[in-house]
């Protein structure tokens, strides 16, 4: 073989692996598109008692995903903490072993059919206001993440 022809087969043999890892790249699942609203809270009616200032209504944190996921792992840790230590302590963690159940939406805290807390007995811990929080998703291999803060209550008019 003459040096035209090694660099011919060369070439093809290039563009061929060049071909198949951008086809295998194409095809592999982008991260979990995760959107996350937070619902003020609703003023309750009809009750004018004093106690009211001292548990005041929380924000409600909705979360959502462009479609239903089997979720494997969530939790949910403060920024902060997490950018500086990956093993931060998580505010809610919940697991699945085997059968968790299809979930487009939940609400921050609330039980997912299927899961449970990492830790027995552990709950979601209270949010605090103007601290950036991280909702970190797992199902199987795929990951997704959103950062959200929750907003100070605003103050009634006296």
């Amino acid at each position: 073989m003459n040096n035209k022809t090694i660099f011919q087969v060369v070439l093809i043999l290039l563009l061929l692996g060049g071909a198949i890892y951008f086809v295998a790249q194409f095809f592999k699942p982008g991260p979990i598109q995760i959107l996350c609203d937070i619902h003020p809270p609703r003023p309750l009616r009809g009750n004018n008692n004093s106690n009211s200032s001292e548990n005041p209504p929380k924000f409600a944190i909705a979360f959502g995903f462009d479609q239903e996921y089997k979720l494997t792992s969530l939790k949910v840790v403060a920024l902060d903490e997490w950018m500086t230590n990956k093993e931060a302590h998580p505010l809610w963690h919940l697991v699945s072993e085997t059968n968790s159940v299809p979930t487009k939406a939940f609400l921050y805290g609330m039980r997912i059919q299927g899961m449970h807390a990492a830790i027995k007995g552990t709950r979601a811990e209270t949010l605090q206001t103007n601290v950036t929080y991280r909702l970190l998703v797992k199902v199987g291999s795929r990951g997704g993440e959103c950062d959200f803060k929750v907003p100070a209550l605003p103050q009634p008019a006296r």
